[in-house]
This record gives structure tokens, C-alpha cells and sequence, in this order.
């Protein structure tokens, strides 16, 4: 059913106008659904035409389509909320039969939780007290309704530890099935992070020199230009690892290092991914600050955050023994960049002078500039035996164009469609949270860099 009633809680935060807003416009005017409503949920005093009015900036087209906007206009609805007032959710769950009343709509709703995860247990529970969300895919009193659903997005970080993740998904796992919910991590909806899989199991070039025999290191490095954006309080608590690696990178590391699941299917690359999660040891941890990040608005000025970390790690299994992984994440470093870099051993060298230096690659670039580069060596003109590095490159926007979808609105898509495949089950969380917590920040050094550089080296 391409109809549903999105239910934003957490409506007025930046993740609502910065990525959700632009992404159902883009599923309105790419058609891919035909019938919705909005009803943004949060404590503050506002509307929801000021919600859709900022959200326009950060939609990615030159000239705005006022039809699109309109329409997001007249179907959407406002509802201040007191999270902690359970009175009050009787109130939401009228407007939301109102609304599925008002525009003929099926019954069908997704509940984005677009908070942090301090509020995700008591929305939960006033949400399956109320009733407003069941523990049932089809129960719904409505005469129209063969198939209704319902399902809870939570955003990611999901909880703050291993701690506080076992505690929300023990409460979601007593409320709902583990098929209405969808633990987002928004690199999973990255073109170029989707692809890894797809270009593994579906090229025999690939699959059987993906192992130690043949693979020297591979290198995960997600950086940023910029900052903590007025993200302080939030980034203060966090840190590099909690706020990128334990989600972000490891999830990209388990589809690099998973073993080839049944079917390329949600329930079967999960399972695969999580044997990943229990084998990975953590050998060593570089933590840096970026000069400047204690005058920061609403940072700790004697804060030991990091804002910088480099990771070794080895998964110890057959398939990567000896095999080492490096993440590196940072803000304020020299340039934004996401990309996998995959190094094959060196081969036996034939020639009888001017053997070949560089090892042969595979980049997976996820941004900018998405593609996948193959680094081989080739003969230069003219010289019987000296060699030179070439890139064969496939270019994502070259071949697709510059407009494919963006992360937020393929996810949307995909929960709208019942596909998890994108999505991280709770066995995943809890064991991420698990590798991150080997590291001991209190016995690590925090090194100080400038902005603009490399990082820590």
C-alpha cells in the first residue's frame, strides 16, 4: 500500500526539516506514494506550516515544485505533546483517526521517532497503552482495512550504551513484533553502502578473492569538514565513537566482512552481519580533539570528548584472520569524504626489474563523488618493464545522473514497504555496543589536531 499517515515525533528538531520533510516531498512528486498525511509531534508551541516552511531550504532541487509543497501543506498536522503527560495520548490517537478519516486514507501508519533515545522508552509504552500502536499488524477497526499497519522507526543513536540499548529493546520487544520495527542507520541507505553487498555476491570477479589469502588491509574512513553544528549537549555526551562507529562504521564493516548469507534478503544478511559483530577485537585506539571544541556552545570546557578516532581491528574468523581493519572518523578534518579502500596482497613479482610498488585496490567511494575504482598496474609506453597504477572507475552519477535518491527518502520507501533489508535488528545494536565498549577511554591518551588537518596521524 504506497499510503500512510506519517506520525513525527520529535517534529520540531532539525532530523524532521533537514531530511524527513525533503524526503517525503520527494516521494510525493516521485509518486511513490499517492495518498499521506503528516502529523508532527512535539512539546514545543509552533505549527506545522512553519515546520514544512523551514524544512524547504534543504530540499535539493534548484526550483521547488509549490505543488508538492502545497499539498504537504494541507495534509499535515500539528500536535503538541508532553512525552511524560500519559493523558494526553488519548488526544494524539483521536487526530489520527481524524485524519485517516478526513482523507480516506487505509489505516496505514509509520511512527518516526525523531528523538533522542532518553524519550524512546516512555513513547513506546504510552504508544502500546493508548493503543495507538499494537503488537499486530491487522488490528485496526476499520471496515476498509484488509491489511493495515503500523510501524515504529526509532532514529539512531539507539540508547547511549550497551546498558540503556538492552533496556529499549527488552521494552519494545514486550510491546511489538520485531517486524513492525525499523532501527535506522542512514548509511544503509546510501547508494554506494547498498552496493557493497550487491557488487560482492553478484560478480565472480570479486567473492573469491575476498578473504585473507588475498586481502592485505582494508580502511573505513568516514570524515567531515565540518563541526559539531550547534550539536553540543548532544556531541558532548556522545563522541566520535558512540556518534559514528558504533553505528555508521560498523555496520559498513559487517557487509565488507560478512560471509555470503542465504539470499540477499532482510532476516538472512542480518544474520550473517551479526556473526561478523561477535568475532570483531578492537587492538588498538587513537582519540583526538579538535583545538577549539571546549569553547564550544553547551561543551564541557574541561570536556575529554573525542572528536577524532582511529581504530585497528581484527574479526577473528577463518575468512580474516590476520586480516586488519582500520576506521577512521574525525570533524574539522581536511575534507569530507566517506570510502572503502580495500588492499589485495601484492603478486609474485615476474619481471625481471621494476617490479610494481603498489598494490592493486578496490575503493568504494560512498561520497562525494560515488563509484567504485579499481587501481591495477600497467605496462607504461614504450618501457619493456616498468609498470604504472591505472584506475578503472565505475561513476554512480555519471551512468544514473546526479538526482537518485537520497538516504532518508530510499529508508521511508523501504519501511513503507515492509523491507527491514536497510534496517538494523536488536541482536546487531547490542553487540556494536559490545565491540565499542572494549575500548577504555579513560586509559587512552586525548591528542589535540587543527582543524583542517588529517586527524591524529
Amino acid at each position: 500500500m504506497n499510503e500512510c499517515v506519517f506520525i513525527i515525533l520529535g517534529a520540531t528538531g532539525d532530523l524532521t526539516k533537514r531530511k524527513l520533510i525533503p524526503a517525503i516531498y520527494k516521494l510525493i512528486k516521485n509518486k511513490k506514494i499517492e495518498k499521506f498525511a503528516i502529523i508532527g509531534v512535539a512539546s514545543s508551541p509552533t505549527d506545522i506550516n512553519t515546520i514544512i516552511e523551514n524544512s524547504k531550504e534543504f530540499i535539493s532541487e534548484k526550483k521547488i515544485d509549490i505543488n508538492v509543497i502545497n499539498s504537504l501543506k494541507n495534509n499535515s498536522y500539528y500536535y503538541r505533546l508532553n512525552f511524560y503527560n500519559t493523558s494526553e495520548y488519548q488526544d494524539l490517537k483521536k487526530l489520527i483517526e481524524q485524519v485517516e478519516l478526513k482523507h480516506s486514507l487505509v489505516c496505514n501508519k509509520i511512527f518516526y521517532f525523531a528523538t533522542l533515545p532518553e524519550h524512546f522508552k516512555i513513547l513506546t509504552e504510552n504508544l502500546a497503552k493508548h493503543k495507538i500502536v499494537e503488537k499486530h499488524e491487522s488490528t485496526h477497526q476499520c471496515s476498509k482495512c484488509k491489511h493495515p499497519w503500523s510501524r515504529i522507526v526509532y532514529e539512531k543513536p539507539f540508547g547511549k550504551d550497551l546498558k540503556s540499548a538492552k533496556e529499549i529493546n527488552k521494552c519494545i520487544s514486550k510491546l511489538f513484533y520485531e517486524k513492525q520495527i525499523y532501527r535506522i542507520d542512514h548509511y544503509l541507505g546510501k547508494e554506494l553502502v547498498g552496493d557493497i553487498a550487491i557488487a560482492r555476491f553478484t560478480n565472480t570477479i570479486f567473492e573469491p578473492l575476498w578473504n585473507n589469502k588475498y586481502i592485505e588491509s582494508v580502511n573505513i574512513t568516514l570524515s567531515e569538514k565540518i563541526g559539531i553544528e550547534g550539536r553540543g549537549k548532544f556531541y558532548d555526551e556522545y563522541g566520535a565513537i558512540k556518534d559514528i562507529i558504533q553505528n555508521h562504521a560498523l555496520q559498513i564493516l559487517a557487509l565488507i566482512a560478512m560471509e555470503q548469507p542465504k539470499t540477499l534478503t532482510a532476516q538472512d544478511v542480518r544474520d550473517v552481519k551479526s556473526k561478523v559483530f561477535k568475532k570483531v577485537k578492537i587492538e588498538k585506539t587513537t582519540l583526538g580533539q579538535y583545538e577549539g571544541y571546549t569553547q564550544e556552545q553547551n561543551v564541557n570546557p574541561e570536556s575529554k570528548t573525542e572528536t577524532f578516532a582511529a581504530i585497528k581491528l581484527y574479526i577473528n574468523n577463518k575468512r580474516w584472520k590476520n586480516v586488519p581493519f582500520f576506521i577512521k572518523t574525525g570533524k574539522f578534518l581536511d575534507k569530507k569524504e566517506s570510502l572503502i579502500t580495500i588492499t589485495f596482497k601484492q603478486i609474485k613479482c615476474l619481471l625481471p626489474e621494476h617490479c610494481p610498488t603498489d598494490s592493486n585496490k578496490l575503493i568504494i567511494k560512498i561520497e562525494p563523488d560515488e563509484g567504485f575504482y579499481l587501481e591495477l598496474n600497467a605496462k607504461v609506453p614504450g618501457r619493456t618493464y616498468q609498470t604504472t597504477p591505472v584506475i578503472m572507475n565505475f561513476c554512480h552519477s555519471c551512468l544514473f545522473g546526479p538526482n537518485t535518491p537520497a538516504a532518508y527518502e530510499n529508508l521511508l520507501y523501504d519501511v513503507i514497504n515492509g523491507d527491514q533489508f536497510a534496517f538494523v535488528r536488536s541482536d546487531e545494536i547490542e553487540l556494536s555496543w559490545k565491540i565499542v565498549e572494549q575500548i577504555d577511554k579513560s586509559k587512552l591518551k586525548l591528542y589535540k589536531y587543527r582543524k583542517g588537518s588529517t586527524g591524529v596521524n
